[in-house]
């Protein structure tokens, strides 16, 4: 009986390692769970009222972004901006956006503006003011790039146009309409008579 007793004891200890072993994997894996919870979307930390400048390579301002209140998350780094406000000063036109909304990536170089969006870019040389509205844009701000797949309606004097969806590249002056463009255009001065 002490011979079998010996040879039951290192099954038993095994036994029993087994079971502590389950028992902290699942132990900790609920620990972690409830850390990954915890982690879903929840702020780490808010701002109110800031102001953010962006400098180019020769260190003038590129840009400025404003803000009522941000609030950062930690689990994917992004921010959230009430009331945000862009200017872009550093340009013979200084350019200006603004909506309700807006969500900044974590690297801060995409910006999505949402809610009542809306641009106005000063007058230059001669051109009228042009405004921009919309519902939604994305933003490339050290790029001058600026996207939307929602109805936008375009300005410039007393000429409006309308339109699906709209790429443009500020820095190239390049815009880009598709969908159903629909515009009245008017001219500043008036076209000569053909000869």
């Amino acid at each position: 009986m002490n011979g079998r007793g010996h040879s039951l004891f290192p099954l038993v200890v095994l036994i029993l390692l087994a079971g502590v072993s389950i028992w902290l994997e699942r132990s900790t894996s609920q620990e972690q769970r409830g850390k990954d919870a915890q982690l879903q979307h929840e702020p780490d930390f808010s701002i109110d009222q800031f102001t953010l400048h962006r400098f180019d390579q020769t260190g003038k301002t590129q840009y400025i972004l404003r803000g009522e209140h941000l609030v950062h998350f930690l689990d994917d780094e992004t921010s959230e901006v009430t009331r945000p406000r862009l200017e872009y000063l550093n340009r013979p036109e200084p350019m200006h956006l603004e909506s309700e909304k807006a969500t900044v990536n974590k690297e801060g170089d995409v910006v999505v503006l949402t809610d009542k969006v809306y641009a106005r870019r000063a007058p230059y040389q001669g051109k009228p003011e042009s405004t921009l509205n919309t519902e939604r844009m994305t933003i490339w701000p050290d790029d001058e790039k600026m996207r939307t797949e929602t109805p936008v309606t375009l300005t410039q004097g007393q000429t409006v146009i309308t339109a699906d969806r709209m790429d443009t590249h500020s820095l190239s002056g390049e815009i880009r309409l598709q969908g159903r463009v629909k515009g009245i255009l008017y001219r500043s001065s008036q076209t000569p008579p053909k000869p």
